[in-house]
């Protein structure tokens, strides 16, 4: 398991431009769970710590007043990365059967998308078969 997570270095190579790097923190283990067990496998902390002088040019660097032209910074980042897992069981089944993330979008019309904000209509045109009656038994688990 990773988890990935972007930040900024601070430091400028242009007058505009930060360099943004990726950091990768890891954890890999072996488990054996039921279907639908969640276990917690790593927690991974990190405590980034980082002082900056800024200055002034020129003014900075005279003796007594140049206090009044230099900031420090301090900037402390303390973060946690949990990781817990849950397995589920599944049976295979046809691809005609599995529902997709797209079955029954409609698009927003241009106007509607570009004037007001729409992604989708609220109500669809799009005509689908629903189960008859009312659905029994427990979702997202697999019991022998």
């Amino acid at each position: 398991t990773e988890g990935s997570a972007a930040f900024s270095t601070g430091q400028k190579t242009a007058p505009a431009a930060n360099i943004l790097s990726i950091r990768k923190r890891l954890a890999d283990t072996t488990v054996e769970l039921p279907s639908g067990g969640s276990m917690m496998i790593a927690g991974l902390v990190r405590d980034d710590v980082r002082q900056a002088v800024n200055q002034f040019p020129g003014l900075g660097k005279i003796p007594v007043l140049g206090t009044l032209f230099r900031s420090r910074d301090f900037v402390r980042n303390e973060s946690e990365l949990i990781i817990i897992i849950t397995p589920y069981l599944a049976r295979p089944v046809a691809r005609n059967d599995l529902a997709k993330p797209d079955d029954n979008f409609n698009a927003a019309s241009d106007g509607a998308g570009m004037f007001l904000g729409r992604v989708n209509r609220v109500y669809g045109t799009m005509q689908t078969d629903r189960p008859p009656g009312r659905y029994h038994g427990v979702v997202g688990f697999i019991y022998k």
